[in-house]
């Protein structure tokens, strides 16, 4: 106890001491397929592992402390999905920049743009964030963009660990999960968006689901499960032990009225705050609430009503024009190909160290189900339950959604993933008591879990990375370029929408052009937009994803110039600025 008293904290310390070296030693010019990892220096690496130690010292201690079990998470959350935001100028990814576009859209004059894009019409995520500008007297959310991935994973952390509590009990385990969460989680959905907020208000009502509001289905006798039969009885067949328990009342919470009361107006409006936030949130905890409503394993069935009248008054009224235009979205018609060849076969692509990383990503989650279909079965033994496996189970029949492309299959991994990382850790467990010692060989597999997680979160890392003189660039060209006039990027990377989404035409389909850069001369002819923008990650996306020559990017831009029809208003180095040229007067 002595020992782990104080080497937790120090550890603790010394991670966080080591990030702003770790930044110093970073050399981002040297970005390849292989991603943040390739050009982290010792530096970042010696932080990561001193967070790992400090939780693991910390948990193996004779009495582990919650607040130093919590301080320890957050610099493993700091140390992992944070690091981008400390060695980086700026905030990454390409869709953090687009949104933040949708804010600023909102907030200049407090009305969502009609017919620019169809994630306006569920505008509450951007709403919301457009008060918060315009409360706090800022026109730029670029701090906010930096830091929210690390915030928000938090925040997910805090709700798995609730779902453990009430699932797993002990005083480790829920720690565990928390962790094993955290490690797994490479999907990338905890940028500046309303995806982010929609899984926070899904593990808010999950917790209370299984949590406070959990019931579970008993004998006469008040045993939980289903009692074992008298040796001399005949056991009865499954199917009716099945329609028994289907017909059996389930308990009632024990907890006092006004409190169940409170908890049903928070989760209530969880739910009804989640219908206009995101696209396919609210149909995954409706699924998870119907099937625990079913097998009784929660008293709250009024959930489930307000859930379902939620999201249907909302697409009637707010998303009526958006259903009636996009019914392939429901339908699948006029796809080609299907979402699994969309999401997993036509992800394949790149140089060797872009195919290293996307294998991982099919490989991690693969191992997820094996190790949570072990943790059911371990489950089952203990409680005789196989709710959990089939909660995790249930965004699977998103599935059906074929149009929503490759995306689709990130949130059916991200929306099971809190019910298999505990499921998981039942299995651990179960290693860790059958087999002495074998705490030290996962506390090494945690440390190559969290090294894996940098590794695959930030294999795109040559092309999402964002540099500030480029956002300036943006800035300055939306505001010297009259509205109604069209802005484009070369390659849909960088900061290109960081505003002008309401003021500025983004361009049209040209078809055989899904971005200028698959044929980019008779694509920039056939648009021939007013100002083509290029960058950075233009030049990177190009080399590293689409196998393109080194300055490629800068080969089009001379084609360009030499015939006559664009102008370079601003150059450095790969961030190229080309307006169109103004025609002579007619003689």
């Amino acid at each position: 106890m002595g020992i782990s008293r104080w080497l937790s904290p120090l550890l603790a310390f010394a991670a966080v001491a080591l990030l702003p070296v770790a930044a110093a030693t970073t050399d981002l010019a040297a970005l390849d397929g292989w991603g943040l990892a390739r050009v982290l220096g010792p530096a970042a690496w010696a932080s990561l592992s001193c967070a790992v130690g400090a939780c693991v010292v910390e948990l193996r201690s004779p009495r582990p402390r919650i607040p130093m079990l919590g301080g320890a998470t957050a610099v493993l959350i700091l140390c992992s999905f944070g690091m981008p935001s400390v060695v980086e100028p700026a905030a990454r990814f390409t869709t953090a920049w687009l949104i933040a576009g949708f804010t600023n859209a909102i907030a200049g004059d407090g009305q969502v743009p009609i017919g620019v894009d169809a994630r306006f019409y569920w505008p509450a995520f951007f709403a919301q964030w457009a008060f918060f500008q315009d409360a706090g007297g800022v026109n730029r959310l670029d701090l906010v963009l930096r830091w929210f991935p690390p915030v928000i994973v938090g925040v997910w952390a805090i709700g798995v660990y609730a779902l453990a509590r009430s699932m797993l009990g002990g005083t480790r385990a829920p720690w565990v999960a928390a962790w094993l969460f955290l490690g797994l989680n490479w999907i990338e959905q905890d940028y500046f968006s309303p995806q982010a907020i929609g899984i926070v208000l899904m593990l808010t009502v999950l917790a209370f689901a299984l949590g406070p509001l959990a019931t579970r289905r008993t004998d006469s006798a008040g045993v939980p499960g289903w009692p074992s039969p008298h040796p001399d009885a005949p056991r009865l067949p499954l199917w009716r032990r099945w329609l028994v328990a289907a017909r059996t009342q389930p308990n009632r919470p024990g907890l006092p009225p006004r409190q169940l009361l409170l908890i049903y107006f928070c989760a209530a409006l969880c739910l009804i705050a989640i219908a206009p936030e995101h696209q396919l949130t609210p149909f995954a905890i409706i699924g998870q609430l119907v099937l625990l409503a079913v097998v009784g394993r929660f008293r709250g069935r009024g959930l489930v009503l307000v859930a379902i009248l939620a999201v249907a008054v909302y697409v009637m009224i707010a998303g009526r024009e958006f259903w009636l235009t996009q019914l392939s979205l429901i339908t699948g018609a006029g796809e080609e190909g299907n979402a699994l060849e969309v999401g997993v076969a036509g992800r394949l692509e790149g140089d060797f160290g872009q195919v290293a990383v996307k294998v991982l990503r099919i490989v991690v989650p693969v191992a997820t189900w094996l190790l949570a279909i072990i943790g059911a079965w371990v489950y089952w033994r203990r409680r005789r339950d196989l709710v959990p496996i089939a909660l995790a189970a249930v965004p699977m029949g998103m599935a059906a959604v074929q149009s929503y492309g490759g995306e689709l299959f990130l949130r059916i991994v991200l929306y099971g993933l809190p019910i298999l990382a505990i499921l998981g850790v039942d299995a651990l467990r179960a290693l860790v008591r059958r087999w002495r010692g074998m705490e030290y060989v996962l506390a090494a597999g945690m440390l190559l879990l969290f090294g894996s997680i940098i590794l695959i979160r930030g294999g795109n890392e040559a092309y999402m990375i964002v540099y500030p003189d480029e956002v300036d660039m943006v800035r300055e060209v939306y505001a010297t370029t009259p509205p109604g006039l069209e802005v484009m990027p070369l390659i849909n990377v960088g900061p290109y929408a960081v505003e002008g989404i309401d003021t500025h035409s983004r361009g049209t389909v040209i078809e055989g052009c899904t971005q200028l850069a698959d044929d980019p001369i008779r694509c920039i002819n056939a648009e021939y937009p007013d100002v083509l923008l290029t960058f950075d990650a233009v030049e990177a996306q190009g080399r590293f994803l689409d196998l393109k020559p080194p300055g490629w990017s800068l080969q089009v831009v001379q084609e360009l110039v030499a015939s006559g029809r664009y102008v370079i208003t601003y150059q450095n180095g790969f961030d190229v600025v080309l307006r169109k040229t103004v025609p002579p007067p007619p003689a």
